[in-house]
């Protein structure tokens, strides 16, 4: 018999009234955006801001469609809340139910007008509050998400055999909001760096007050383990890191066949049209962000000056598309070494951390106080813009790498240089020198694999959040 659950900060009862009130509130502000837009390109007098009182009164039915497609498409739903979700990844399912909800109350307002006098909300209307409600929301939900988890922080623990334990805490340590307390255990004899074994759950689950669990990598699921993962899931909220994450993103679909669930993996077909979608893509950001960091980067160019000695810019090779060097671009962010001292590696293998095989903690003597200050947030990424714009970089892609880490034998993980490499990218977002060389090649076999441009846009949404954190910045 499952035990009863208190449900607590994103999962209670409270948050979700919250929702329901914050989305009726969302939607009247959407509308007047809306309205406020269209006065500008109208030619509708009865879009005029002049009539703003008057369509509002007869858009009555707007932000209560909006709130019961909500309620019908599942969006109030506590099973619908995970503490890693954020608004980018429901961006559809709200645009859906914005759009449902645009319906319902037209359809409510043609049947309003032919049985009463009520006026039928002009379709123009209903079209453009449809597009800026969705985006008042998608804000607005973030806004009441990051308040509740600061307020209440997630309570969570990991069971896992230990070998996948570390890069699950880096994704958890990026999130916001988020207290993890430690692995427990599958194993009786594995006691090291463990918060307790699985059998202690009902004990581990009350004494830490957690919320939720993520079940990581396990050896062998033995019947009595299985019956600890059931009442796991009756305790508290659970999620499931699947086996062979390496290769399966966030574009893999979970289908079934006869009651068994398949995980299908995404196909990679890239076009000709994506390649130069792709391309635009990274023009237009890149001459946008490249001006609007213009200040920023004159003030970043005079500090550097001022503080220390040598060229404002650090350049060196990396390799690119089809393996073709090229010169990357960084603000300088070191003092410049005695007798042009190379960058400094530590071999340590493929299981240490990047910061300890690239030498990152011997070169915190050498860095500039503006140096550390730039690096950790990636300031000094800003000159790769220009790389972008040359052809010789992405907006977003696999890390680029430096000439003696560029030896990949393995084929697929060579498929990294089968595209030019990212400012950004998901190692950017997953931890950056916190990883494993593994992981790094992991992550960038599994980017070329799966690629979308709405992945893409996707790692750029979340990469000012990894920037802020600075996590793995060395």
């Amino acid at each position: 018999m499952g035990a009863h659950r208190r449900r607590r900060g994103l999962t209670s009862r409270r948050y979700t009234a919250s929702l329901v009130v914050l989305d009726y509130l969302s939607a009247w502000a959407g509308l007047i955006i809306g309205l406020a837009l269209l006065n500008l390109v109208t030619r509708n007098a009865f879009n005029r801001w002049s009539y703003l009182d008057y369509n509002l009164r007869h858009a009555f039915w707007f932000p209560i469609g909006v709130v019961m497609a909500m309620a019908l498409t599942s969006g109030y739903r506590v099973s619908r809340r995970s503490p890693t979700q954020n608004a980018f990844t429901n961006f559809k399912e709200l645009a859906m139910a914005t759009s449902f909800g645009g319906f319902l109350a037209m359809s409510i307002s043609y049947i309003a007008h032919h049985f009463t006098q009520w006026e039928i909300q002009v379709p123009t209307q209903i079209i453009i509050a449809v597009m800026t409600t969705t985006f008042v929301i998608a804000i607005m939900r973030v806004v009441l998400r990051a308040v509740v988890m600061s307020q209440r922080p997630v309570r969570m623990a990991v069971i896992d055999d230990g070998t996948t334990y570390q890069r699950i805490a880096t994704h958890l340590h990026l999130q916001r909001g988020i207290t993890l307390y430690g692995r427990i255990s599958m194993d009786l004899s594995d006691t090291e760096d463990t918060i307790g074994h699985i059998s202690d759950i009902e004990r581990l689950a009350a004494e830490l007050n957690l919320d939720r669990v993520i079940f990581g990598s396990m050896n062998s699921i033995t019947p009595e383990i299985a019956r600890w993962y059931r009442r796991t899931t009756e305790l508290v909220d659970t999620a499931l890191v699947p086996r062979m994450f390496e290769v399966i993103s966030w574009r893999s679909r979970l289908t079934e066949m006869s009651g068994l669930p398949l995980l299908e993996m995404a196909p990679r077909h890239v076009s000709r049209f994506d390649l130069a979608l792709k391309r635009g893509f990274d023009i237009v950001v890149a001459l946008v962000l490249l001006i609007l960091s213009i200040p920023h980067s004159i003030v970043i160019a005079l500090l550097i000056k001022l503080t220390s000695r040598g060229p404002v810019f650090y350049r060196q090779e990396r390799l690119g598309l089809n393996r073709k060097p090229f010169t990357i671009l960084k603000f300088r962010t070191m003092q410049i070494a005695p007798g042009n001292v190379a960058d400094s590696t530590t071999p340590s293998g493929d299981d240490a951390p990047l910061y300890v095989t690239r030498g990152k903690m011997q070169e915190t003597n050498r860095r500039t106080w503006i140096g550390g200050f730039i690096r950790k947030i990636g300031l000094d990424e800003i000159p790769q813009f220009i790389n972008v714009l040359t052809g010789s970089m992405s907006i977003v892609g696999p890390r680029p790498f430096i000439v003696s880490e560029s030896d990949i034998q393995d084929p697929f993980y060579a498929r990294r240089y089968d595209v030019r490499p990212g400012i950004t990218g998901l190692w950017q977002v997953s931890g950056r020198n916190n990883l494993t060389a593994e992981e790094l090649r992991q992550l960038d076999y599994l980017y070329v694999s799966a690629w979308s441009m709405w992945w893409d846009i996707k790692i750029c949404f979340d990469t000012p959040r990894a920037m802020l954190r600075g996590l793995g910045a060395y």
